[in-house]
């Protein structure tokens, strides 16, 4: 490649076809060779030699565009790998990515609508649909479009804040003698305690209520919290309900949190992030029930709906409350009293991103290409697969489950004497038998701690992975497992 290219020809038409014809068969390529799993479902993880990698291409400017793709795709996690069962990130679907790349390649800026007009447009058909199915009345629900679940449930915890203490914005303070305090499950995400400290309530006023035998949010305790949180000069004023929880996948009582936070008259916020997108399934829907008594609820598309990330929404049941988190004054940018309405489809004026991307394109292309239902179907598949895996677990003496699955994820561990016995050595056991699958690098799952002991843990949320593949994974364990005894 020339080492001082000539601006006409970096912009120019013609360069962008070849480019993107270059791009076209590296990504043939790429997922021919994951569906045919033919190389590492993740690559050798030292650090040092990407690092060497990526300086070395930085440095010397001298290779193809195709080359420098290559390098990307072969040296990154293979999602699209039948065998990739890691973190709860799934295989984009093809189109969405493609769908993705027109917002960047354009550099549509979504946050004002006068800066990406079709993005924001996008947006807010994505949340009113969104919304409509959580089971709120449309016209009266809002929602916005942000970078991941993290930045959606901080900002929901914020406008609860800003709603309970409205003074707290600009003087940095309560009105209450009581610590301003918010509840949430032992297993929630740690997203949760982090809005904590941002929001000045500070991690200590975080309760983590203990979960019940199917990790679910003990609602008694729960309660007990609310009763005594006074005498403990305490404010709880939200109370936040996983749907479902990252270590186990398990879906909060919604319905019982739902109630608890009437009663107590605290805001109720769902994180939806994972299990949130299961309304888009008849079957599987019932697992958020209760859902529709929240205030807020966060929902990842970029995990369950299978677009690239980060492609998250922040809903909220009443209109007015979506304006509760900021209050900023940039009049070269917003009008709140915009008399033509724009100011709804000005999404810089409720998440923290001044600039953000048309993260909505994705998913809107998608749904548009193939249907509600065909979404429903890629959830419908992930369940199916989770079951035959916990089926075969089951019926395997040397193995064992930590829970049945609520929904693609899943937590087991391999016992051979198919009974408790040290419970440290069991997990050194499994620790090993994930380090040696990293090493391996041909498939993919990740560990978690349960109960102070550590599981291997799977998220099966690759449509195309089948029981071939977990059979292929359970002998893998087997056999290093009986290697490193």
């Amino acid at each position: 490649m020339n080492l001082h290219p000539n601006i006409d020809t970096v912009f120019s038409p013609d360069e962008t076809k070849k480019l993107v014809g270059e791009l076209a068969l590296c990504l043939e390529t790429y997922y021919r060779s994951c569906q045919s799993m033919d190389s590492r479902t993740v690559p050798p993880l030292t650090p040092s030699l990407f690092l060497d990698i990526v300086k070395k291409e930085m440095r010397e400017n001298n290779s193809s565009f195709s080359y420098l793709a290559k390098l990307v795709l072969d040296n990154g996690h293979h999602l699209h790998d039948p065998r990739y069962m890691g973190h709860q990130v799934p295989p984009s679907i093809p189109a969405a990515a493609l769908f993705d790349v027109l917002g960047r390649a354009s550099n549509q800026g979504a946050a004002v609508f006068e800066m990406a007009p079709f993005g924001t447009a996008a947006e807010r058909a994505v949340v009113n649909e969104l919304g409509k199915m959580v089971g709120w009345s449309e016209g009266s629900f809002a929602g916005i479009g942000t970078h991941g679940g993290t930045l959606a449930n901080v900002t929901a915890l914020l406008a609860a804040r800003n709603l309970r203490y409205p003074q707290f914005w600009k003087e940095a303070q309560s009105d209450t003698k009581l610590k301003p305090t918010i509840v949430t499950s032992a297993d929630s995400h740690y997203c949760i305690a982090r809005a904590c400290g941002i929001l000045g309530i500070g991690t200590s006023n975080l309760i983590k209520v203990p979960v019940d035998s199917k990790r679910k949010m003990d609602l008694l305790k729960a309660r007990k919290i609310l009763e005594t949180a006074k005498a403990r000069s305490l404010d709880v004023f939200a109370i936040v309900g996983s749907a479902c929880t990252t270590p186990t996948g398990s879906f909060d009582d919604l319905v019982g949190i739902g109630e608890l936070a009437k009663e107590f008259k605290i805001w109720f916020h769902v994180d939806g992030a994972h299990g949130a997108s299961f309304l888009f399934s008849e079957k599987h829907k019932n697992l958020l029930k209760g859902i529709e008594l929240s205030d807020s609820v966060t929902w990842d598309a970029h995990k369950m709906l299978f677009v690239p990330a980060l492609s998250t929404y922040l809903l909220y049941k009443r209109k007015s409350d979506s304006w509760a988190a900021f209050a900023q004054d940039a009049p070269y940018l917003f009008d709140p009293k915009d008399p033509e309405g724009l100011a709804e489809y000005d999404g810089g004026l409720r998440t923290f991103e001044c600039t953000k991307g048309a993260l909505s394109l994705a998913l809107w292309g998608v749904w548009s290409l193939y249907g509600k239902e065909f979404l429903a179907s890629l959830i419908e598949k992930s369940m199916e697969n989770t079951l035959t895996l916990y089926q075969m677990i089951k019926e395997s003496s040397d193995f064992e489950a930590a829970h049945t699955p609520q929904c693609n994820i899943l937590c087991f561990r391999f016992n051979p004497e198919g009974k408790e016995k040290d419970g440290s050595l069991l997990s050194e056991i499994q620790k090993k038998v994930r380090k040696a699958l990293l090493n391996e690098g041909h498939g993919y799952i990740t560990g978690t701690a349960i109960e102070g002991h550590y599981w291997l843990r799977v998220t099966v949320i690759n449509p195309l992975t089948t029981q071939k593949e977990f059979g292929t994974l359970l002998e893998k364990i087997r056999q290093i497992a009986s290697q490193s005894s």
